[in-house]
């Protein structure tokens, strides 16, 4: 009878330690399903991603750590360890700030089934963007700059991908045109329509949050289209409303629908704002505003780009 007892107890013994075991597996599955790497990613603190990054099939690991206020990027890739190394002409991919934190962008713009890595982020209020190559046995910076705009167009349909870099200064916005090619990012020039994905529709807005706090909402017809829905409509007249001044820091953006011609049908923009309350000048807030816009058609039958949807993050 003795021996049941304890062979009975060690049966329990098992399951317990199968039951943990299967806990932590699965937790670390849906950690890293929560944190893996999206388009636009907003990193504020010490941080995992995972996605292949190598080619290999396997998905490697991103991390991004924070050290006397710096930021590091890290890939584990199997065994080996990779260390994103900025250009020294521009020898740092920026500092850790509350208000105004990196932003990670994945995209396959050599189309060669390994995304490029690009960061955003800022060193004493100036912007710094960088892209990464994998070269097949490390990442090269092959692009950098002090711009606060970064764009991607053609990202996914059958044209030649477009990396946008460009700035928003003195209430006007340029954009300067990138492909790759031979491992680089060559620069070329463009003939930019008015509104070229959606940017006067955009400044517009950035405009209008660099107001508040007003007592009234300008709901205008240049930039928002009819059919704003209500609830989007809200969100802003509530942010209106609050003692809250926003600061443009930087902005990323992307097309997400094409129609048979690959001309772009939908656009989505994410703003990085700093917002300061009136009544404690000292503390500040980072304010993420994605903007979705659609191409609305004109009585003259062309068509402009303005907002159709508005999600506050």
């Amino acid at each position: 009878m003795k021996l049941q007892v304890i062979f009975f107890k060690k049966k329990l013994i098992y399951y317990a330690l199968a039951i943990i075991a299967f806990t932590i597996i699965t937790t670390f599955f849906l950690f890293f399903r929560k944190d893996s790497i999206t388009t636009f990613n907003v990193v504020n603190e010490n941080k995992m991603m995972q996605s292949d990054l190598t080619g290999d099939g396997n998905k490697d690991i991103l991390y991004i750590k924070t050290e006397m206020a710096k930021y590091y990027i890290q890939i584990n890739s199997g065994n080996n360890s990779y260390y994103l190394e900025p250009s020294k002409k521009i020898d740092t991919v920026g500092n850790n700030y509350t208000e105004w934190p990196m932003r990670i962008s994945l995209m396959d713009i050599s189309r060669n089934n390994i995304p490029e890595i690009f960061t955003q982020a800022s060193e004493n209020n100036k912007a710094v963007q960088h892209a990464f190559l994998w070269n097949g046995k490390k990442f090269n910076d092959i692009f950098y700059n002090t711009n606060n705009l970064l764009g991607f167009v053609d990202s996914k349909n059958n044209k030649t991908p477009k990396v946008i870099s460009g700035t928003l200064n003195d209430g006007k916005i340029n954009f300067r045109s990138y492909i790759f090619i031979e491992n680089k990012m060559q620069s070329f020039d463009y003939n930019y329509s008015d509104n070229y994905m959606g940017k006067n529709t955009v400044l517009g807005f950035i405009n209008l949050m660099s107001s508040f706090p007003v007592s009234e909402l300008n709901i205008s017809k240049d930039i928002f289209a009819s059919d704003l829905d209500g609830n989007d409509i809200s969100l802003l007249s509530d942010l209106c409303s609050q003692k809250i001044h926003l600061n443009f820091q930087d902005a990323v953006f992307k097309d997400t629908a094409w129609d048979k011609n690959g001309n772009t049908k939908s656009i989505l923009w994410t703003l990085n704002f700093k917002g300061t309350n009136a009544t404690d000048l000292k503390g500040s807030k980072n304010y993420v505003i994605e903007l979705i816009l659609k191409p609305i058609p004109n009585n003259d039958k062309t068509s402009t780009f303005k907002i159709t949807s508005i999600n506050l993050d």
